[in-house]
């Protein structure tokens, strides 16, 4: 059986023979603005769909981050970050460490200075019930308020380029992982869901690309990511945590001087990769390698409310 054409497709194509190139390249712009109003269409729909950093009502102002009203102790306990900031009563400071931002380096310094012997270990460290450190969530309603508003305690949390940050953890736990280890297969999980890892041959099949990974995480609610590529403002509760000082990864060994010194430890240097045996991922050099302009725009729209808050 022979195919049947459809009876205007050979006056289409003998009229696109005798065009000129003038119309030729009309006929493309048209099409370049409809794809494009498409796209708009789209991004504003994925917009409209994320939360806005006008939830947060806050923004770093100067170094520091304030609150506009005090969240009883009892709202910040039933928060995912109160189980994640660190309170040292010995040096007096509250401290949020953000995953993809020096999140090891600062738990392997605290931990020393905290008198800890096997300080070396980050396993212990970044395991909540045998790192020795003490949490936000270990405290009482009334605790926590006095801690967080009336303490005097030194509160900082450092954070990070949302586009670098997105990238180091795509490439840590997607793309330095072998395929064959239990730890890959884990983090597709957190990436996408059991089932998805269950059925599929993740030791043969392509690794999701970086544009795979941003259109899933679009479909993903923020407070609900898994911690290492959710927006900084969940992770540390922005807005209701009012932090002393904001440091910035970009500057990190000179905000962090800055820290050591406020809370009594200026004897003490900031850890590099080297120290504490963990190899960077070197995104910050790989952004033109990896970003597209689409994907780009994904970024931006998925962590809106860091860029805002943050002034990124």
């Amino acid at each position: 059986m022979k195919d049947r054409k459809l009876p205007w497709t050979s006056e289409v194509v003998s009229r696109l023979r005798r065009v000129g190139l003038g119309e030729f390249l009309f006929v493309l712009l048209i099409l370049t603005l409809l794809i494009v109003t498409f796209r708009g269409v789209q991004l504003k729909r994925m917009i409209a769909n994320r939360p806005r950093a006008a939830h947060f009502a806050t923004r770093v102002i100067g170094r520091k981050m304030d609150v506009h009203a005090r969240v009883p102790g009892a709202e910040v306990l039933a928060q995912s970050y109160a189980g994640r900031i660190i309170v040292s009563e010995k040096h007096k400071f509250i401290f949020c460490p953000v995953p993809k931002v020096a999140n090891s380096n600062w738990k392997y310094l605290i931990r020393k200075i905290e008198g800890a012997k096997d300080y070396m270990d980050l396993t212990l460290a970044h395991d909540q019930d045998t790192s020795g450190l003490r949490y936000l969530s270990d405290y009482s309603p009334e605790e926590v308020e006095y801690l967080l508003y009336k303490s005097g305690y030194h509160k900082f949390v450092f954070v990070r380029d949302p586009y670098t940050r997105l990238l180091s953890a795509y490439m840590d736990k997607l793309v330095n992982k072998y395929e064959s280890k239990e730890e890959y297969r884990i983090w597709l999980g957190k990436l996408y869901d059991w089932k998805h890892v269950r059925e599929s041959d993740f030791i043969n099949d392509a690794r999701p690309s970086f544009q795979a990974f941003v259109d899933e995480l679009l479909k993903q609610d923020p407070d609900r990511m898994n911690e290492h590529w959710m927006p900084q403002a969940y992770v540390c509760g922005f807005g209701e945590v009012p932090y002393d000082f904001v440091g910035r990864f970009e500057n990190i060994e000179r905000d962090a001087s800055r820290v050591l010194q406020k809370i009594g430890a200026q004897d003490e240097d900031f850890p590099s990769q080297e120290q504490i045996g963990f190899a960077a991922t070197g995104s910050s050099q790989l952004v033109d390698e990896f970003y597209t302009l689409d994907i780009m725009l994904k970024a931006r729209i998925l962590y809106d409310v860091d860029f805002t808050i943050l002034g990124y």
